[in-house]
């Protein structure tokens, strides 16, 4: 039984920030000059917030729809999917508000709010919801919140030294947002890990709920265009992304059905694959989908997101869960966080095969750190911005391993609420649930497994 303290610990948890949020957000926020009114037109602000206000709309389906519902899978944790994963998300984008505007601030701690501002909030909830996917089903409320509470000034820290020391180029964030969101949750897992959450009864999905899935992942699908160019300097580089990704997309969708069928000793496709694999060609294109100038190229690295990530499915999450403890419920190690790696190193690539000259007057916009200065001399050359491409791959997944392992290690103390054993995957003791949630989620997938011999009256003679 659950005593009244961890009853009442979500609560107060939501409380305590909320107030605190509202306080912060008080004494050091206000809005950017370019959304308070003016006495002068202003047509350049007013083109971006037609050119950008969709781009960050498309991100918004993403976090709350795409996500929310890919991870619906579970045949017993459908409430809890969709609905933390809204609170997750809207908690991450007011304290990562705050913890980068903070970062940033020239006088003070005062922090502006723009348009931008929110996309990129928007950005830091997706590395939160992917380490959710990793902890799914094995988390209180609480301790969801907790979770997020440590790893977004983590993740915000790394990002900045990423983007603004190393300048490296991650235009889609597949470094700095999936790969560590994927081996943050990874590394939690195996703090928090018992075997009890492995071969969970609980653990598993219906048919409905991969279809429920499927809609999350169809919306996450149709909008990682938007995601990987929202951040694009440039409208040839926006349009660049959006097209490569799409590419990307397409070729990695065909060879999931493929290897699906082909590892399949039935030669029958798997759900998981269709609804998770069918999108590791935006995670991996994402890093340099600003770059890419040859479609086959884009096409290239979807193929090999694909095939990476259902073998991932088929044999790399059985490995993790066995051999090594780290139970991944949703499998984002094939979905974001190998995908992710692939995305890193072939941003590594990219820079021998294309030449600075095909990229006119944009090459600076890509690769800030390689813009000439007035004595024509740039900052880094190709084997400078190559190395440091792969020192933001080594940074993100140790920090991310380390924080995440860390923090798991916290959400074991008793003083947070923990999910009895016998209610992992599972919505009961955190929500009102309707009166058939026991026999739809539960007795029917039970007799399901029982062989029942087909009975049909019409069929037998009368002697």
């Amino acid at each position: 039984m659950r005593s009244p303290m961890h009853q009442n610990q979500l609560t107060l948890i939501l409380g305590v920030f909320q107030a605190a949020f509202l306080v912060i957000f008080a004494l050091y926020g206000s809005y950017d000059a370019s959304a308070l009114p003016s006495k002068e037109k202003n047509v350049e602000e007013a083109v971006r917030m037609t050119n950008l206000y969709p781009l960050f709309q498309d991100t918004h389906v993403m976090i709350f729809i795409g996500f929310g519902f890919l991870m619906t899978f579970l045949k017993r944790y459908g409430f809890s999917a969709v609905s933390i994963n809204m609170l997750l998300a809207v908690f991450t984008i007011q304290w990562g508000i705050i913890v980068r505007g903070m970062a940033s601030a020239h006088h003070g701690f005062k922090f502006t709010i723009s348009l931008e501002q929110l996309l990129t909030a928007d950005f830091a909830a997706a590395v939160i919801l992917i380490s959710m996917g990793a902890m799914l089903g094995k988390l209180s409320p609480s301790q969801y919140v907790i979770m997020a509470f440590f790893e977004t000034p983590v993740a915000l820290i790394v990002e900045h030294i990423c983007v603004h020391n190393l300048q490296i180029n991650d235009v889609g964030g597949s470094i700095i947002v999936h790969a560590f969101g994927a081996y943050f949750g990874l590394a939690c897992a195996k703090a928090f890990g018992k075997k009890e959450q492995r071969g969970h009864q609980n653990e598993g999905s219906t048919y409905h709920t991969d279809i429920f899935a499927m809609i999350g992942a169809i919306f996450l699908w149709i909008y990682w265009p938007s995601f990987n160019a929202a951040v694009a300097a440039t409208d040839d580089a926006r349009q660049r992304a959006v097209a490569n990704t799409f590419l990307s997309l397409c070729a990695c969708t065909m060879t999931t059905f493929l290897v699906s069928q082909a590892v399949d000793k039935h030669k029958r496709f798997d759900m998981v694959h269709i609804a998770n694999s069918t999108l590791a060609g935006g995670v991996a294109i994402g890093t340099t989908a600003n770059v890419v100038l040859e479609p086959y190229h884009a096409m290239i690295v979807g193929v090999i997101a694909g095939a990476v990530s259902v073998i991932g499915y088929k044999y790399i999450t059985p490995f993790l869960s066995e051999k090594l403890g780290i139970h991944d419920t949703c499998g984002v190690n094939n979905l974001h966080g190998m995908p992710g790696l692939i995305a890193g190193f072939a941003s590594i690539a990219f820079l021998f095969i294309y030449d600075e000259s095909r990229y006119p007057a944009q090459y600076d916009k890509i690769y800030p750190g390689m813009a000439r200065g007035e004595d024509g001399k740039r900052m880094f050359d190709e084997k400078t911005q190559a190395l440091n491409q792969l020192m933001a791959i080594g940074l993100v997944f140790l920090a991310s391993t380390v924080s995440g392992y860390i923090t798991g290690l916290l959400l074991k103390l008793k003083i947070w609420d923990q999910v009895q054993d016998e209610e992992y995957y599972a919505d009961g003791d955190y929500f009102e649930t309707p009166g058939d949630y026991d026999f739809t989620s539960r007795i029917v997938t039970s007799v399901s497994k029982i062989e029942v011999a087909e009975y049909n009256p019409l069929s037998q003679k009368e002697v």
